[in-house]
């Protein structure tokens, strides 16, 4: 395997796209700012901070990776485990230093908690990886959290950008108000569906999982509970994506946002509910990693989806 390809990989280059063009898209077309160089560097700081947890993670799941995706392993088997842990290191410290560089140029003395927000989310997909990824749950919760605030991340900088400036804070509390709802229903939404998503993960990876003592929710409370919870969510995900379009459409008038999030909400009902409705009834039905990996992807582009309506908020 090529090695600019297997770095690629190993950071996963288009979940680190989508996370940028979430940040690009909640900045421009639902907060309606401009490009600045500080907003720049935040979004190569969240960039390059969560392709350092990759890494990490990977570092630290060799021997899982061994047993789930032996094809496509690169920490062991195309980078050193001392490779890796250079990348790691290089990654996030760039990542922070460029989120130090951003908050000083557009908070000024206010830098602290946005780059506080920044060290803490760096230490939490340490311990992620580290620890919490074996954990019943709060492994699931950290990375769809991690997700939500990369979307919510923006709207957050923006505010603080202007606390410096009561005039223009005043000016801007009905703008605040509306884009504050926006956000939050992306917020909501991606950490939702990443949620589902996790959870379809470890019903993918629930051999390597299980010999590595891994306590998930197929291998606690098993694999027809994690379907369960994974069409609960599904729905609860599908009504809220019901409202909001409508929402979108009666508000707004935005009934290219509105079309493209009542999409997600047909995909969604096809693979998180009536695909897994079928899995948990039939015992006959093929419960394999192959299956859930689609059902992963599915997910993934669902998401891209919802987050691309934004485009059309103006």
């Amino acid at each position: 395997m090529n090695k600019i390809g297997a770095f690629f990989k190993l950071v996963r280059w288009p979940n680190l796209l989508i996370t940028a063009l979430m940040m690009c898209l909640v900045y421009h077309c639902i907060l309606g700012m401009p490009s600045t160089l500080g907003f720049t560097l935040l979004v190569i700081s969240m960039v390059f901070v969560v392709a350092g947890g990759y890494v990490i993670n990977d570092i630290l799941d060799m021997e899982i990776d061994a047993i789930n995706k032996p094809d496509r392993q690169i920490v062991g088997r195309v980078f050193t485990e001392r490779q890796g842990k250079v990348f790691y290191w290089t990654l996030t410290v760039v990542g922070l230093a460029c989120a130090l560089a951003s908050t000083v140029m557009a908070h000024g003395r206010n830098f602290l908690p946005i780059f506080s927000c920044m060290v803490l989310l760096a230490c939490i997909l340490y311990s992620y990886s580290n620890r919490y990824k074996k954990s019943l749950v709060i492994g699931n919760l950290i990375v769809s959290l991690s997700v939500a605030f990369a979307v919510f991340l923006p709207w957050l900088f923006q505010v603080f950008a202007m606390l410096g400036n009561k005039e223009m804070l005043a000016e801007n509390v009905e703008w605040m108000h509306v884009t504050l709802r926006i956000v939050l229903i992306y917020t909501v939404f991606a950490f939702l569906m990443t949620l589902i998503r996790e959870i379809i993960k470890d019903m993918e990876d629930v051999k390597g999982d299980g010999r590595s003592h891994c306590r998930t929710i197929p291998l606690v409370w098993g694999m027809n509970t994690a379907l369960i919870i994974v069409i609960a969510l599904s729905f609860l995900t599908c009504l809220g994506v019901s409202i909001t379009s409508d929402y979108f459409y009666k508000e707004f008038g935005l009934s290219i946002t509105s079309y493209m999030l009542k999409a997600s909400y047909l995909l969604l009902l096809g693979f998180g509910i009536a695909g897994n409705t079928y899995s948990l009834l039939n015992d006959k039905s093929k419960k394999t990693g192959k299956n859930f990996h689609i059902q992963s992807i599915a997910m993934k582009i669902i998401m891209f989806i919802g987050v691309l309506s934004m485009f059309f908020i103006r």
